[in-house]
């Protein structure tokens, strides 16, 4: 059974004023927002089980780690998170993360102006003690929406060089004393 609570006014706590609660919200809308305000947020938090790759190719990780959404502004701002466990299987291998545009073929938020560098949102190197060390991982970008299509965005890794196979979401060997996460990647519409 649903309860409801109704009330008109609030009395302040010295007894010496009321607050009306009438039409409070009445005609608010998205347009009456603020700067900042949270419009929408979609997530996805899939049970995909741990995965290995041991390529220098970008590669989507798991087609169930996706996230869309239709921006309600064409200026909104999207803020795209993406939390996972990852294992670098004791290389010094590095491996490098990405946030993609799947709708769009294109990153997100990329910058190439690190010299010879590549761009990405992180990157990675674990030379610890054995194959199931692991760390979890938050990549975060941002961008302006552009417009108010419907867009997907997914979680891309790769290796610095394709020799290493690397884990991701479980430790690397198969057994009860060791960890599985299920990843998360939510994006949040904040009105511009």
């Amino acid at each position: 059974m649903a309860s409801k609570i109704k009330v008109d006014q609030i009395q302040t706590a010295d007894g010496t004023g009321t607050i009306a609660l009438q039409n409070q919200l009445s005609g608010m809308t998205n347009a009456s927002l603020p700067s900042g305000a949270v419009l929408q947020m979609k997530y996805a938090n899939p049970d995909c089980e741990t995965i290995s790759i041991s390529t220098a190719s970008w590669t989507r990780l798991a087609s169930s780690l996706a996230v869309s959404i239709t921006p309600i502004y064409s200026d909104s701002i999207l803020e795209i998170e993406c939390f996972f466990m990852f294992g670098g299987s004791n290389s010094s291998n590095i491996t490098h993360f990405k946030i993609h545009d799947d709708t769009n073929g294109s990153d997100v938020n990329m910058s190439g102006t690190g010299n010879n560098r590549q761009g990405v949102h992180g990157s990675a190197r674990q030379v610890d003690s054995d194959i199931n060390d692991c760390d979890m991982m938050t990549i975060k970008v941002t961008t302006t929406a552009s417009n108010t299509n419907a867009r997907s965005y997914s979680l891309y890794a790769k290796n610095e060089s394709g020799t290493t196979e690397k884990t991701f979401f479980g430790n690397k060997s198969n057994s009860s004393a060791l960890g599985y996460a299920k990843p998360y990647i939510k994006v949040t519409d904040y009105k511009a």
